[in-house]
């Protein structure tokens, strides 16, 4: 008889109000854990209307994306936005971020539909 047990490793992360500098690296942390454990996972994030993030944060993602991205690619199984409405989907949904994450990208307007996708990736 055999047995094996399989978590299925999904960060859910909501943006809200105001964003620190803190905050934003604890994320970029959360997401590193996963490296440093060597799990597979896929990431749900939103970002709520009027969420303000420090100046910084494109520059703190950038240099963190470029000294983990290929932990990144091997470790994210996808990414998932849930955008706040019609138009920021459209945004969030163009090619160019397709091909930027460089891992199965998906946007939705419901947070519901965005974890049945999530599990679809867990599983495939």
């Amino acid at each position: 008889m055999s047995y094996a047990s399989t978590h299925i490793q999904i960060m859910d992360m909501r943006f809200s109000a105001h964003v620190s500098v803190d905050e934003f690296e604890l994320w970029l942390t959360q997401v590193e854990r996963f490296f440093l454990k060597k799990k597979n996972f896929v990431l749900v994030m939103q970002t709520d209307p009027v969420t303000e993030f420090p100046e910084q944060y494109r520059q703190l993602q950038a240099t963190w994306y470029k000294r983990y991205k290929q932990d990144f690619f091997h470790y994210c199984l996808g990414l998932v936005r849930i955008a706040q409405d019609h138009a920021d989907q459209q945004r969030l949904n163009t090619p160019s971020l397709h091909a930027a994450w460089r891992v199965p990208y998906y946007v939705t307007l419901s947070h519901e539909d965005a974890l049945r996708w999530a599990v679809q990736r867990w599983l495939c």
